[in-house]
């Protein structure tokens, strides 16, 4: 990659990567694996999921940071719990609740999103270094390797590693600080909240993929509509921008 002080932070998974169904659709392939007569949805599950994974309590540090099996061990309690709501065994909830770690985690369920590899690619031949920050599995750096993508990300943060989720502004100081000397410009991400307002309130510049919210600095429908925003080009002075924060501050 150029040596640069220009940097993008990126969300992974639903903006680079996506695996089906997510960490929900894992659950549900782990009933299915152990007892393939359950028919079982990702929308029976869901509600019952709420509320107790890392990243629904964004606001707290938490104590397993750094420790996978420790982050792990949470996942699966609040999975065993929702799966024996709906009908499962002690036995076969527990199970199936440690073996979603191995599903969601099967590299060959992921899959880069359409245009990520392109986008990137174009984005670091004009100057720019690529940098993720994700709520995710203490393991995202073996997923991001699995799918090709480890030589073009000069950096990777997971909440399961550091202990802290987007939008926690303590998790992008804690990024920021990190790459320094390097200069974070852009946020980009598909969530309105973990990625945009938390972009926004640690200073970045925003972009919002696959939807639309108006407080983002840009909304593109897909990745590679990225690369035709005049912002990213290879020359504009990137120490004159004013994210729509500070524009909403200097006109109170």
């Amino acid at each position: 990659m150029a040596e640069t002080g220009r940097t993008i932070i990126w969300d992974f998974e639903g903006t680079l990567a996506m695996r089906p169904g997510r960490f929900t659709g894992a659950l549900v392939k782990a009933v299915r694996l152990l007892d393939p007569k359950l028919a079982m949805s990702e929308d029976e599950i869901r509600p019952h999921l709420g509320g107790g994974f890392p990243w629904h309590q964004r606001e707290l540090r938490h104590d397993f940071a750094g420790r996978p099996d420790r982050w792990w061990d949470n996942l699966q309690s609040v999975s065993a719990s929702a799966l024996k709501t709906l009908g499962l065994s002690d036995e076969l909830a527990a199970k199936a609740a440690v073996l979603a770690r191995s599903v969601y985690l099967d590299a060959r369920q992921w899959t880069c999103m359409e245009g990520a590899t392109q986008t990137l690619d174009v984005l670091s031949s004009r100057g720019w270094r690529h940098v993720v920050m994700s709520n995710f599995a203490p393991e995202l750096d073996g997923i991001i390797t699995a799918l090709g993508l480890a030589n073009r990300i000069s950096k990777t943060f997971s909440s399961g590693q550091v202990g802290l989720e987007k939008p926690n502004r303590a998790y992008f100081e804690h990024v920021l600080d990190s790459i320094a000397p390097e200069k974070a410009i852009f946020m980009i991400g598909d969530n309105p909240k973990a990625d945009i307002a938390g972009g926004r309130n640690a200073g970045l510049k925003t972009i919002l993929v696959g939807s639309v919210d108006p407080t983002a600095d840009f909304n593109v429908p897909k990745l590679v509509d990225i690369l035709t925003l005049p912002d990213l080009s290879s020359d504009i002075d990137h120490g004159t921008f004013i994210t729509k924060e500070n524009q909403r501050h200097a006109s109170i």
